[in-house]
C-alpha cells in the first residue's frame, strides 16, 4: 500500500508511527498486508507496543479517523510471523533442490477396521 504524505499525517496523528522495513520484514510481512509503500521505500507501521505491525486495514481506519479493534496481542502477532517464518523456510529449501515442507489440516483417524497389517 503507496501511502501519501496526507495519509501519514492522519496516521501519525493518531498514533502510528512508520519504520523502514528490513529485507527479512519484507519477506515475512508482505502476504499479511503489513508493509506500506513511503516514496518508494518499504515500512511497516506500529502503534503503543512496538511488537504489533499494523495491517493495511489497521491503517485505513486510522487514516479515517476510525479506530481498528486491538484483538491482536503481540503473543498472536509472534506466533503467526513465527507460522510465515517457517513457510519461507520450507519454501526456500524446496528451491534448493530439498523437500518441501507442505502443512495439512490434521484430523482424527479412525482405528484400523481391516484384516491384520502386515498378514
Amino acid at each position: 500500500m503507496e501511502l501519501t504524505s496526507e495519509q501519514i499525517a492522519a496516521a501519525r496523528a493518531r498514533g502510528c508511527t512508520f519504520l523502514p522495513a528490513t529485507e527479512e520484514q519484507v519477506a515475512r510481512l508482505t502476504m499479511q498486508r503489513r508493509i506500506f509503500t513511503i516514496d518508494g521505500r518499504p515500512h511497516v507501521a506500529i502503534r503503543q507496543d512496538e511488537a504489533v505491525k499494523e495491517t493495511h486495514g489497521a491503517v485505513a481506519l486510522l487514516i479515517e479517523g476510525g479506530t481498528p479493534r486491538s484483538d491482536e496481542t503481540s503473543q498472536q502477532a509472534a506466533a503467526a510471523e513465527a507460522e510465515v517464518t517457517l513457510e519461507l523456510a520450507g519454501e526456500t529449501a524446496a528451491g534448493r533442490g530439498g523437500a518441501q515442507v507442505v502443512r495439512r489440516a490434521s484430523r482424527p483417524r479412525a482405528p484400523w477396521r481391516g484384516a491384520k497389517r502386515g498378514a
